[in-house]
């Protein structure tokens, strides 16, 4: 599985977040001499459609302090964004090993802040998914259409990733449970182009926590850990910190899996008023979790 699925997170709210992950009591454990060569395939194979249950909470606070470091103003807000959908490999170009054509079957699309939600309006609706022209055309089977306006979130977003490449997240060799490895700074900078990250400030590694035998699928637990400075609106060194675990397939015989993750994003803006100095300090941190299953028993 993709280790970061960020069509999902978009970045939308200049965060992200999550908690470990393990394999399940009756797994096997691996060897602790053995290797493991880390392998992903990035999307479902045509026979094999998966079920994805996501949820990502943004929580921001902000604090504004005057030059005495009296507290003169908080405000916390959060946001709950909730999908569930099935979504199926429908044409492939082999030789590129890409995707041209998926659909995903929404049966859950929501929105929640405060004591107020809404729902997208793909929810309860098959949205297929088509590559054209290097770009993702989207069209909802069935009735009421759903125009471009309706569908330019979930465009944005599919777009935004599409010709992003993870590959750099892993190492290059086969490594042992225990071992660490380095995740390029400058890479993981152009990945979270977002965020506006200084690529000399990132400090990245990863480590294989475990390795255990799914029937006959290797699977394993991988932990990243990255801190680095980025540029957030106004705050031009906001901190960042971003910790994920994932629990997948190594040998990259299937999609399903689990992932986690935290961003937590904070900073300081000082400000003027008159004769007045303060500042205002900010903190936006996002969760999220993602859960694929096997899906083969949908209708198709």
């Amino acid at each position: 599985m993709r280790p970061f699925v960020l069509s999902v997170l978009a970045l939308s709210a200049v965060a992200l977040a999550g908690p470990g992950i393990a394999g399940g009591d009756d797994d096997k454990k691996a060897s602790e001499d053995e290797k493991y060569q880390i392998k992903t395939t990035k999307f479902p194979a045509k026979d094999k459609p998966v079920k994805i249950n996501e949820k990502t909470v943004i929580a921001t606070a902000n604090k504004a302090i005057d030059d005495r470091g009296n507290v003169l103003r908080e405000a916390k807000s959060q946001k709950t964004l909730l999908r569930v959908y099935v979504e199926k490999t429908l044409d492939v170009d082999e030789k590129a090993n890409k995707r041209k054509k998926y659909s995903r079957a929404y049966e859950k699309a929501k929105d929640v802040e405060g004591d107020e939600s809404q729902s997208k309006p793909y929810q309860g609706r098959t949205i297929v998914f088509e590559k054209s022209d290097d770009k993702w055309t989207l069209e909802a089977e069935g009735k009421p259409e759903l125009g471009e306006d309706k569908l330019k979130e979930l465009a944005d977003e599919v777009n935004k990733d599409a010709d992003k490449d993870d590959e750099f997240f892993y190492p290059k060799k086969a490594v042992k449970v225990g071992e660490k490895w380095t995740v390029p700074g400058k890479d993981f900078a152009k990945f979270f182009d977002e965020l506006k990250i200084d690529a000399g400030s990132v400090k990245a590694e990863g480590k294989l926590v475990k390795a255990y035998k799914k029937g006959k699928q290797q699977w394993g637990v991988i932990d990243f850990v990255f801190t680095f400075t980025s540029e957030v609106e106004e705050i031009k060194k906001a901190k960042g910190e971003l910790k994920f675990t994932v629990d997948q397939a190594l040998d990259a015989s299937t999609t399903a899996g689990k992932a986690a993750f935290t961003l937590t994003l904070t900073g300081s803006q000082d400000v003027e008023k008159g004769d007045k100095k303060g500042a205002v300090e900010t903190t936006v941190t996002m969760t999220y979790s993602n859960e694929t299953t096997d899906a083969t028993d949908a209708k198709k």
